[in-house]
């Protein structure tokens, strides 16, 4: 326990210690943030009311918009961020500082899981930062305060939603074993997941061919869970009809559920095949990773017997 706790550590201030890594891990999140205020708002709000047959004030409008958007954001930011800390693990496997740790008594597990749990810590911690700021902007511009309850099960989900974003990053850093390769890779999973989640626009622009890639992908369920909890407690604050409130959460903000492929299945059902997932990457990573310093050990036996 004391190797993981020292190497986590290690793995934190890194990352912290670095600061042009983490000023612009935060400055992104605000770029994104203030896009949607400013651009991408724009295209929920028009005709917003004429659609939806209802007659909500302005204030109440970009509420629902502002809210629902915001939990888009704090998914890709769950992926961007562990694939920044993830980084750290790329330029240990090039320099070839993770078989020098195994050279001492430290197993692979303890490796593999000192690298997992430091992503999780900044990522998750940097991401409740942004909900939290977030949140505050958008109470004070539009006088809409998310109920105490929305709020924790949105931190609960968020939790999840990191560890499933680690699990699968990790998997992805054993393959690539390049810190410029992840760095590419963070680009364009950022830009894919942003349209295919139905983030940046709904998927009634998207069609039907979107909503079943987008089904494949772990991230779409969650960022729809997510959706519905904050949207919910919108909708019951602003005394929003029932009928009305799912039909705007289909149509207008792709919160509904998708299932699997075109197939009904449940909410619940496509988060545990998520979970289920992100457990089998995490295997997977840690036999990559092993049989990775087996080979090498072998390696060094030659050489030392030849010597």
């Amino acid at each position: 326990m004391k190797n993981i706790l020292a190497l986590t550590k290690r793995n934190c201030l890194l990352f912290v210690r670095n600061k042009a890594t983490f000023f612009f891990s935060l400055f992104s999140s605000l770029i994104l943030i203030v896009l949607y205020f400013l651009f991408i708002a724009k295209l929920y709000s028009q005709g917003f009311n004429e659609t939806a047959g209802l007659e909500l004030s302005k204030n109440q409008i970009n509420a629902l918009i502002y809210t629902q958007m915001i939990m888009g954001v704090l998914v890709i930011n769950s992926v961007s961020l562990s694939t920044s800390m993830f980084s750290i693990m790329a330029y240990d496997i090039e320099k070839g500082k993770t078989e020098s740790f195994l050279i001492t008594k430290l197993k692979g597990w303890q490796l593999l899981f000192s690298y997992l749990i430091s992503a999780i810590i900044i990522s998750f911690l940097i991401n409740l930062l942004m909900f939290i700021i977030s949140t505050i902007i958008i109470g004070i511009v539009t006088g809409f305060w998310l109920g105490a309850g929305a709020f924790f099960l949105v931190v609960c989900v968020m939790i999840l939603t990191t560890l499933v974003s680690c699990a699968i990053m990790l998997l992805i850093t054993t393959i690539a074993r390049s810190s410029s390769a992840i760095g590419v890779i963070n680009g364009i999973v950022g830009t894919v997941i942003g349209f295919l989640c139905g983030i940046y626009m709904p998927y009634s622009n998207l069609g039907t061919g979107a909503k079943y890639l987008a089904s494949f992908i772990p991230f779409t369920h969650l960022t729809i869970w997510l959706k519905q909890i904050v949207l919910g407690n919108a909708f019951y604050q602003f005394a929003v009809p029932e009928e009305i409130s799912s039909q705007m959460s289909d149509l207008w903000f792709s919160a509904g559920n998708i299932g699997f492929c075109g197939l009904n299945v449940p909410l619940w059902a496509m988060i545990l095949l998520s979970c289920l997932f992100a457990v089998g990457c995490f295997i997977l990573a840690y036999f990559l990773l092993r049989k990775r310093i087996l080979t090498k050990k072998v390696k060094v036996k030659k050489i030392k017997k030849e010597a």
